[in-house]
């Protein structure tokens, strides 16, 4: 009965079994199933799309409010406040986190994982539709979008000779023409101003004429409009009447009538206002290398293709005249970046692919060597051709998933070979050889790799940023792991039934020679020690969990640091300035500007050749990748100022970037003025980042939490820059009617609306031009608007239509406003942000001391204060949680279907046991080549739990055969004799899979510093968990045994004792 049971339980089921034999005996079927895998796979990786990383949404829905001229308060009062209460309670909103800034709000809504984006949207729009009175008067309509998740592909650099209109011009058409291309649709365009038409009237020439702004306004709307007045039906046909007057030009603009005067002449409006074609009162400066320039940059969205889009703009410029004056530069190309990558990848496969098939070929006849290689190409095509079906893209997610993937398909194909070739030792030949071979281990590999796959599956359910990214790896090595199966069940077979040996002398005597070698070895080696280490099973495993223990141990002490994203260094050094608001854009301007000298300066004492470019913006941020910042968190403020360093290759340049940012950081020193300098050199800049939102009902009490915590901060010698949300804003003057102004009937709507026409300005229409909106503003000239003795001069309109000086009817008190309100769930939040110096501490670290040291005693010296970690510390923690919940999950489905499999609660318990130590050697390999562990170590240390549950899976099967078939043998024996016969193939898998991965593990290039990781995962991990699966594994199934053999001596016992009462 327990060989049936144990054949039953090992064999494949009757179904496959004959596909098995039907491929291996028509080797014309396998050689087309190959061909699709290859041509198949060739000719779909032609067709998918390329980016850098994938696509993903955000998850999140954005209502944005322009109110030109508001104060922060008065944003969030009449604006924030309520947009905040209005969604707050729609099902699938996760947290409401919004802005009031000057003139603008902004709140973004941010979703639950898995939610219905399109419903979410709609119940926004239907939220916002139900605010009564909204938006206040002078404010734009909502703006509510679902952000489409559009990538950069280009940022050009356009320079112009001439004044700012002739730069301004030629980047328009540029985008006009680029937008015309096929291939594009989407163009940004950063450094330009947006256009307007200003009309400035003095008050002296309003009272000259006795003009209200009022009239004036209405005046103008009256006087330029397109208007449709019906239309005239005829026997002749239908005509429509219209009125087209609006006016679109300074000149058009001037000759509007405002009234007749004596003796029939008339008041035009040139006659007394000062009518300007020009732009927004911003102070923004772009320069490139000291010249005047605007960023243009191309994006792609979810559907389009990285490469293609660059191929196409490269192309147009080889044929296009660009204007007079203007030159055009590629600052970044994303293409080139994936390009670098691919051959990245594709140089270190093939240089990896030729040491495991040159390792192979020593080890197996040439035959068997050839397909077991073949099986790595196979199995990746024929995973392209499945990409399509399941809308994977090429990206550096899914070619890094591609790596992962590469011991599991080698070792699939090593024990399916292994077993053909061993079934051939023993005299079979041709199909019933590969027939009988694939038979034997086609249960423990189907289990195997499901498990593996199973194992993946976690991934798939990670939420927040990074869920939607980490979950194109499992969807990429499920695919692979499918068409490895198929390839070593149907195609391999076919391939290696074929009679005779490819290898000739004097190969074959090399190999002859290797084979004796390695058997001898394993004869004389491994079979003694794992005899030996079965004998003190027990004393094997107190040193396999002092192992384990002392791994974690290391880890939780930091001496093998956790850094959830490994520090990788950028080809670009930035800089960012932030002086108090309302400081001069002179002021600024200068301070970027000797900075910028500093960057030279650094740069000549390196022998200059360290930089390719620089970009200076004044009056905005410099964002990560090139330009101010992607448009919608683009600050514009004359408090602010950025540097982009673009540094030369790294095989050109002297220093890395961070020494070159290291220097410039002593170079420049402290900035007279500056709330906050910034420095960065890290393609993961925000992964350096502690950030913590405080909220308090109190705004004094979380004005100083915020100024403990700073000081807090301060102190610890692992903090570099600190920064918060809480700078005030400008100075304000407050408006307050008199009694006097009372009595007259004014009210404060009335002065407030009167001195906003006159200082702010009123909108008179708006023209398109180009396929952009143009504001015609109506307002006061600037020198009337620059000084506080204006707003005393100003004339304010009484209800009866005089008019008073302002000094006589309101008074003035000055104040501060603040520079932004945040706002998280409608509670205020002020934001406390510090740099992490990595060199002395990881971000895990530094937020687990910051919580113990600071964030515990604040919260008891501030009753009722709260404090929340966000940005990606608490996301790591977040992910980490999930990865753990669903792995446990995982980990009980791996149980049950090797339970099933082999029909068996003791032997999966071993299989299961052994996976930690394989992980425990990985992270132990981390340490001995000077890794930190990060996300990306755990992604090679899951691959590498695939190997153990493979190997493991197929030792455990071999152990039960030896007990249960032939000879029968002692348990003890059987699984000496178990890891005798499984030597030879975890011995290929470990060296092929470390021979595989070393020249990646020895490249030194940017482009590798990603994956290396995963890399030092498998490529060590491989080693521990080959001894783990060679000496431990045995000593943990023979220690199940003796458990095994202790109850039923137990059982037994009882037994006798009933019989004998």
């Amino acid at each position: 009965m327990t060989d049936t049971v144990s054949n039953l339980a090992s064999a494949p089921s009757t179904g496959a079994s004959t596909l098995i034999s039907y491929f291996a005996n028509n080797s014309v079927a396998a050689n087309l199933l190959m061909l699709l895998f290859l041509v198949g796979g060739f000719l779909t990786v032609q067709g998918l799309k390329s980016e850098l990383f994938p696509t993903v949404d955000q998850g999140v829905i954005v209502v944005s409010v322009a109110y030109p001229g508001a104060a922060p308060s008065e944003v969030q009062e009449s604006i924030t406040e309520r947009v905040d209460v209005a969604v707050k309670s729609i099902d699938g909103v996760d947290r409401i986190v919004s802005r009031a800034s000057e003139g603008f709000s902004r709140t973004t809504i941010e979703l639950k994982d898995f939610v219905d984006s399109d419903k979410v949207l709609d119940d926004v729009q239907a939220a916002m539709d139900s605010i009564l009175n909204f938006p206040p008067q002078d404010a734009e309509e909502p703006q509510i979008v679902e952000p489409a998740p559009l990538g950069p592909v280009l940022t050009l650099i356009v320079k112009g000779l001439g004044d700012e209109r002739h730069l301004d011009e030629g980047v328009r058409q540029l985008e006009t023409d680029l937008l015309a291309l096929p291939e594009v649709s989407h163009v940004s365009i950063q450094g330009l101003r947006e256009h307007e038409i200003t009309i400035e009237v003095s008050e002296n020439d309003l009272r000259k004429y006795n003009l209200t702004f009022d009239e004036l306004s209405n005046t103008l709307r009256r006087s330029s409009l397109n208007l449709s007045s019906g239309e005239i039906r005829t026997e002749s046909g239908d005509l429509l009447i219209r009125t087209d007057q609006k006016k679109e030009t300074v000149g058009e603009l001037s000759e509007i009538i405002l009234r007749s005067l004596p003796g029939g002449a008339v008041l035009r409006l040139g006659e007394i206002a000062k009518i300007v074609d020009g732009y927004v009162d911003d102070d923004i400066s772009l320069e490139s290398n000291g010249e005047r320039a605007a960023f243009l940059t191309i994006k792609k969205s979810e559907s389009e293709n990285v490469i293609k889009i660059s191929d196409a703009v490269l192309e147009f410029f080889d044929s296009y005249q660009l204007p007079p004056g203007i030159s055009v530069n590629i600052w970044e190309n994303q293409s080139d970046i994936l390009r670098s990558r691919l051959s990245l990848l594709v140089r270190n496969g093939v240089l990896g692919f030729a040491l495991v098939f040159t390792f192979l070929v020593l080890m197996l006849d040439l035959r068997l060597a050839f397909w077991v290689a073949m099986g790595v190409p196979i199995s990746f095509l024929g995973g392209f051709l499945l990409f399509g079906a399941v809308g994977v893209d090429i990206n550096m997610i899914s070619l890094f998933a591609l790596i992962i993937v590469l011991g599991l398909v080698v070792d699939d194909a090593i024990i399916v070979g292994e077993s053909i070739d061993a079934e051939r030792a023993t005299g079979l030949t041709g199909s019933a050889a590969s027939i009988a071979g694939v038979r034997r281990v086609a249960a423990p590999v189907l289990v195997g790799v499901t498990t593996t796959m199973i194992a993946f599956v976690p991934l798939m359910l990670i939420g927040g940023r990074f869920g939607p990214s980490f979950g194109v790896i499992p969807t990429v090595v499920i695919c692979v792991l499918i068409i490895s199966l198929i390839e070593v069940f149907f195609i391999m077979p076919a391939h290696l039934a074929h009679k005779g040996r490819w290898s000739r002398f004097p190969l074959d005597r090399i190999q002859d020679r290797v084979a004796a070698i390695v058997q001898a070895f394993r004869d004389r080696v491994i079979t003694p020690l794992v005899r030996l280490f079965v004998r003190y099973r027990y004393l094997t495993l107190i040193y396999g969990l002092a192992f384990f223990i002392t791994t974690v141990t290391l880890v939780a002490n930091g001496v093998i640091k956790v850094d959830f994203f490994p520090s990788i260094e950028s080809d670009f050094v930035t800089v960012n300035v932030t002086f108090p608001v309302g400081t001069p854009y002179t002021v600024t301007d200068r301070s970027i500007r000797i900075i910028q000298e500093k960057v030279y300066e650094v740069n000549e004492n390196l022998g200059g050749t360290s930089i390719k470019g620089v970009t200076l913006t004044s009056g905005g941020s410099i964002g990560d990748s090139g330009g101010p910042g992607p448009e919608e968190s683009l600050v514009l403020a004359r408090n602010v100022a950025g540097l982009e360093i673009q540094l030369n290759d790294e095989t050109q340049r002297a220093v890395s970037a961070l020494e070159f940012q290291r220097l410039l950081q002593d170079a420049v020193g402290e900035v007279p003025g500056a709330d906050s300098v910034s420095f960065s050199s890290d393609l993961f800049g925000e992964a350096n980042l502690l950030s913590y939102e405080m909220i308090h009902e109190n705004d004094e009490t979380l004005k100083r939490a915020v100024k403990t915590l700073r000081d807090e901060l301060r102190a610890q010698t692992f903090i570099r820059e600190i920064s918060d949300t809480s700078s005030a804003g400008k100075r304000q003057l407050d408006i307050h009617l008199t009694p006097a102004g009372q009595a007259a009937g004014l009210v404060p709507a009335v002065i407030a609306r009167q001195l906003r026409q006159s200082f702010f300005g009123e909108e008179i229409q708006r023209i398109t031009r180009a396929g952009d909106e143009v504001k015609v503003m109506l307002r006061y000239p600037e020198a009337e608007r620059s000084s506080t003795a204006s707003v005393f001069d100003a004339r304010i309109r009484l209800p009866d239509g005089t008019q008073v000086p302002f000094s006589t009817v309101a008074r003035v008190e000055e104040s501060r406003s603040y520079s932004a309100i945040d706002r998280v769930d409608g509670f205020r939040v002020i934001t406390v942000s510090a740099e992490v110096d990595k060199r002395l501490m990881t971000t895990g670290e530094a937020s687990q001391a910051v919580q113990t040291e600071t964030i515990e005693g604040l919260l008891e010296q501030f009753p009722g204060l709260q404090i929340a970690e966000t940005g990606f510390s608490s996301e790591q923690a977040q992910d980490l949680s999930s990865m753990i919940t669903t792995g446990g999950l995982a980990i009980a489905v791996i149980f049950t279907i090797i339970a099933i499999q082999m029909r068996s609660y003791a032997l999966p318990v071993a299989v299961v046991v052994a996976i930690p130590f394989g992980a425990a050697g990985a992270v132990l390999g981390h340490y001995i080549l000077g890794f930190d562990l990060s996300i990306v170590s755990m992604f090679g240390i899951i691959a590498l739990c695939g190997v153990v549950l493979n190997d493991s899976v197929v030792l455990i099967d071999r152990y039960r055969r030896f007990r249960h078939e032939g000879q029968k043998l002692a348990p003890q024996e059987a699984i000496v004799e178990a890891a005798r016969s499984r030597f030879r193939a975890i011995f290929l898998t470990t060296v092929t899979t470390t021979l595989g991965l070393t020249p990646m593990l020895f490249e030194t290039s940017l482009q590798a510093r990603f994956l290396i990781p995963m890399a030092v995962s498998l490529g060590t991990g491989i080693v521990f968990a080959s001894l783990i699966t060679l000496f431990l594994l045995p000593a943990i199934i023979s220690i199940g045994g003796d458990m095994r053999n202790l109850v039923n001596r137990f059982r037994s016992s009882q037994t006798e004792s009933s019989h004998v009462a």
